[in-house]
């Protein structure tokens, strides 16, 4: 029996380890163990996800202080050196990109034990996001790459990756979503009931993120406000938003905006089901720019880059800068009938987005490890 140790931090990282311990867990050749990391205060795993694939709170947990990306980076090491020692695995899996991914591969490396880095090869090619500085280390020392696009496959070889531990399996978290939805489908009841479906504007922003200044805040206040007119907008969870602007002097909320409905923050179920109802979803991170691909809802991200090309190449995924006409634009093109073609008729799956992936995860394991 192969003990697998699979960590992940942020809600990304657990969308793909949960459906990889959920196979694991009933194979008897294999003892999978998760180590799940949240901040204090904040749950390990979201109720829906953990109830969906059997994990509960996780084998292990680490609970990190409300301190700087630094100290807890330290933090997460010492935890990790500590588990990994008293668990000794044969591999160690590290799902995401985060500071905790980043922790895990560094302690698993120093301790010279094999590890696997899920959805590998990923880039933006901006070195100012954290994240990708930590893609490219976790893909450094990883000794397997499963990779979830094709770019991953063409990146990592182009860095010097030998092909034989680069493994095209698929996107995990497509698997998530299809056991998310399958459940939440056994009992349907809209996200919004007060709303006909395909009747609102999804807005998923970051108060951390780009629209924690000033002029971008505003501008998305303005840009709100004008839209609504025309369509319902739904904005989970804006006191933040309201906080930042109150902070600027900005004027007034998000909450005071008369086509604006305010919604607490959703469970993650809740917010699928709200993208697969939606008519459009503008968003500031790469949250649900495989989702909304794979439910065929046009995207448009204010970033400047994507990690997942699959999504923009043949997906519903349209990058948009923070100039406040160009994103009116392409939100009245996908709002007239017929106008959004452009993004629909080139909207596919990317192969093998299919809610198989931790299958095939699981296949190369089996004959990697067991032959």
């Amino acid at each position: 029996m192969k003990k697998i140790l699979l960590v992940a931090g942020s809600k990304s990282g657990t969308l793909l380890l949960a459906p990889l311990y959920n196979i694991l867990k009933q194979k008897e050749s294999y003892q999978p163990v998760s180590i799940l990391v949240s901040t204090e205060g904040e749950p390990p795993i979201s109720p829906d996800l953990a109830t969906c694939f059997t994990l509960g709170n996780g084998d292990h947990t680490i609970t990190l202080a409300k301190e700087s990306p630094v100290a807890q980076l330290a933090a997460t090491m010492i935890s990790m050196e500590k588990i990994m020692l008293a668990e000794q695995p044969d591999l160690v899996l590290v799902c995401g990109c985060d500071n905790i991914a980043f922790g895990a591969a560094l302690s698993a490396a120093k301790l010279a034990l094999p590890v696997a880095a899920v959805d590998a090869g990923l880039r933006s090619y901006v070195r100012s996001d954290t994240e990708e500085v930590n893609r490219v280390v976790i893909d450094s020392v990883a000794d397997l790459h499963f990779v979830s696009e094709h770019s991953g496959e063409y990146n990592l070889i182009n860095e010097g990756v030998a092909d034989e531990k680069v493994f095209y399996t698929g996107n995990l978290i497509i698997d998530s979503l299809v056991a998310l939805m399958e459940q939440a489908n056994n009992a349907e009841e809209s996200a919004l009931p007060e709303i006909k479906q395909k009747k609102y504007l999804l807005v998923l922003l970051n108060p951390t993120g780009r629209l924690s200044d000033k002029e971008p805040l505003a501008m998305m206040h303005r840009l709100l406000r004008e839209i609504s007119v025309a369509i319902t907008v739904v904005l989970p969870s804006a006191a933040e938003l309201d906080a930042l602007l109150r902070l600027h002097g900005t004027g007034d909320s998000f909450s005071a905006i008369e086509g604006v409905k305010i919604i607490d923050t959703p469970t993650h179920t809740s917010l699928l089901k709200l993208l697969r109802d939606s008519m459009l979803l503008l968003t500031d991170s790469a949250e649900m720019q495989s989702e909304a691909t794979v439910m065929n809802v046009p995207c448009l991200t204010i970033m400047e880059s994507s990690s997942r090309p699959a999504t923009i190449e043949i997906g519903t995924n349209l990058l948009v800068s923070l100039d406040e006409d160009d994103i009116k634009r392409h939100i009245q093109e996908i709002l007239h009938p017929g106008a959004h073609q452009h993004i629909t008729s080139r909207s596919k799956i990317p192969e093998k987005w299919d809610g198989a992936a931790a299958g095939r995860v699981v296949a190369v394991l089996d004959r990697l490890l067991h032959d």
